[in-house]
C-alpha cells in the first residue's frame, strides 16, 4: 500500500522494503534462469519442426511472472530513491525555482499546475506551498463567470502572502466588456496584498481597484489607452511601500497623476514623450529617485520650466534618456540637471544618424566628469564620433558600450577597451 500511495516511507518501513529487495533480486534472477532455458529450449528447435505445446505456455507463464517480479522489484527500488527521501521543505524550494521568473499565466505545461501533475504526492505539496501561489497574470479576455472561482482557488492557495498581480489585454478585441465592476469587487478582498500591480484596464476600472488600502504595494505598471487616460490618485497613506512606477504606454499621462512622487526610487516612462516644460517639474517631485527612464521629445523650453531649473537629483544613480538625442538636447537637458550620484548612463538615439554631440568639452562630459560616472551605454545615432575625446575626459568611466538602436548589436570599440584597458591597470 505505501508504494501504490507513492508517499514518504518511515525510517521502520524504509527498513522493511531494504530488507525485501534482495530477496525479490534473487525471485528475479530465478524466474530469468527457468525463461532463458525454456526460451532456448524452444530456439534450437528445427524451423520445421512445430514447437512443444507444453514448452509455449510455460514461456508464456514464465513471462508474465518474471515481469511482475520485476514491476515489484522497480516499485521497491523507487520507493526509496532520491526522490522519496528530499523532505518536503526542499522540495518546496526546488518548485520555488522552477517558477517562470515574471508573472505566471495560467498554464498546464508550465509551474505550478505542471508541478501538480507529476504525482500525488507532488501535488500535495505543490498546493501546500504558499509561495508558488503568489503570482498570477490574467488576461482580461475571461469571461464573467470565470473570475470568482478562478481567483479563489489560485489566490487561495497563497494564503497570506504578498502577491504581484496582471491584468491585461487587447481592449480593441472588445475584452473590457468582461472587466466591469462584478470583477472588481471580486478583486477587492486582495487588495491589501498587493505587492506588484500591472494594470491595462478602463480608466473607471483602475480608479476603483486602486481606490483602497495597498499596504504592500511596491510597484506599480499602468497601461491606458486613448480616450480612457485619465488622472490616477494613490495617496501616501493608502500605498505607504510604493516605490517603483512604470508607465507603458504612450497613452499614459504622468503629469495628471496624482503620487507620492517624492517617496519614488524608481520612475519609467519609456514610451511617453516629455517637453522641458513637463520633464523638470515632474522630476523636481521625485527627490528620492535612484533609477529613472525618461524618452524626450524635440520640444524646446520655455519660462514655464525655468524656476525648476537647474534641477539636482541627488540619489538619481542610473539614468536612461530615450530620444533624438542632438546637440541641442544635451544642450538644453544636461546642462541644466544635477547629478552628484549618477553611475550609469544610457542614451537611446531615436533618430538614425545623428550625432551625440560627444567630445571633451560636451555637456555630457561636464555632466559626467562632476557625477563620476562609471558606466556609458550609447545605443543608435552615430555612438563613436567623438566618444574617445569624451572617454579620456572622464577619468571615472570604466565601462563604455555602443550598439544599435534595438540594443540587440552591442560592442565596444577598440580604441576605447585599449584606454579602459590601461585606466584599470594604472588604478591597480
Amino acid at each position: 500500500m505505501l508504494i501504490e500511495e507513492n508517499t514518504r516511507p518511515t525510517e521502520a518501513q524504509e527498513r522493511r522494503i531494504r530488507d525485501a529487495i534482495p530477496h525479490l533480486q534473487k525471485d528475479v534472477r530465478e524466474i530469468e534462469a527457468e525463461f532463458n532455458e525454456v526460451d532456448i529450449s524452444l530456439a534450437i528447435i528445427p524451423p520445421n519442426v512445430k514447437p512443444d505445446a507444453r514448452l509455449t505456455r510455460q514461456l508464456a507463464a514464465l513471462k508474465l511472472r518474471l515481469d511482475s517480479a520485476q514491476d515489484k522489484l522497480a516499485a521497491h527500488q523507487r520507493s526509496i530513491t532520491f526522490a522519496r527521501q528530499v523532505p518536503v521543505e526542499v522540495l518546496e524550494v526546488i518548485f520555488f525555482f522552477c517558477m517562470p521568473p515574471d508573472f505566471v499565466r495560467p498554464d498546464a505545461r508550465q509551474a505550478p499546475l505542471l508541478l501538480c501533475q507529476i504525482c500525488s504526492a507532488w501535488r500535495r505539496v505543490a498546493i501546500a506551498t504558499p509561495r508558488l501561489w503568489t503570482s498570477l497574470a490574467l488576461n482580461l479576455g475571461r469571461r464573467r463567470g470565470a473570475w470568482r472561482d478562478f481567483l479563489a482557488a489560485w489566490l487561495g492557495r497563497s494564503a497570506n502572502c504578498p502577491i504581484v498581480i496582471s491584468f491585461t489585454g487587447d481592449h480593441h478585441g472588445g475584452v473590457y466588456q468582461y472587466f466591469n465592476e462584478h470583477v472588481v469587487q471580486i478583486l477587492r478582498p486582495y487588495a491589501r496584498r498587493w505587492r506588484r500591480l500591472r494594470v491595462d484596464v478602463p480608466q473607471t476600472s483602475l480608479t476603483k481597484l486602486l481606490n483602497a488600502p495597498l499596504p504592500l504595494l511596491e510597484t506599480l505598471e499602468i497601461r491606458t489607452r486613448t480616450g480612457t487616460a485619465g488622472s490616477v490618485f494613490v495617496s501616501a497613506a493608502d500605498a505607504p511601500r510604493l516605490r517603483r512606477l512604470v508607465l507603458i504606454e504612450t497613452e499614459t499621462r504622468p503629469t495628471t497623476m496624482c503620487l507620492p512622487w517624492d517617496r519614488l526610487t524608481e520612475f519609467h516612462a519609456p514610451k511617453y514623450a516629455l517637453d522641458p516644460d513637463k520633464c523638470f517639474p515632474l522630476l523636481a517631485k521625485c527627490t528620492s529617485l535612484t533609477r529613472c527612464t525618461i524618452l524626450l521629445s524635440l520640444a524646446s523650453a520655455t519660462a514655464t520650466s525655468l524656476p525648476y531649473r537647474p534641477l539636482k537629483m541627488a540619489r538619481l544613480r542610473t539614468l536612461i534618456v530615450l530620444g533624438a538625442i542632438s546637440r541641442d538636447t544635451v544642450q538644453s537637458f544636461f546642462t541644466q540637471i544635477v547629478l552628484p550620484k549618477l553611475n550609469r548612463l544610457e542614451l537611446v538615439n531615436l533618430r538614425e544618424g545623428e550625432s551625440f554631440a560627444l567630445g571633451e568639452e560636451s555637456s555630457l562630459a561636464v555632466l559626467a566628469r562632476e557625477s563620476n560616472l562609471r558606466s556609458l551605454f550609447l545605443l543608435g545615432g552615430n555612438p563613436e564620433i567623438g566618444l574617445f575625446q569624451t572617454v579620456a575626459a572622464i577619468p571615472s568611466l570604466r565601462q563604455v558600450v555602443v550598439g544599435n538602436m534595438k540594443g540587440d548589436l552591442k560592442w565596444v570599440p577598440q580604441d576605447i577597451r585599449n584606454a579602459l584597458e590601461m585606466r584599470d591597470s594604472n588604478t591597480g
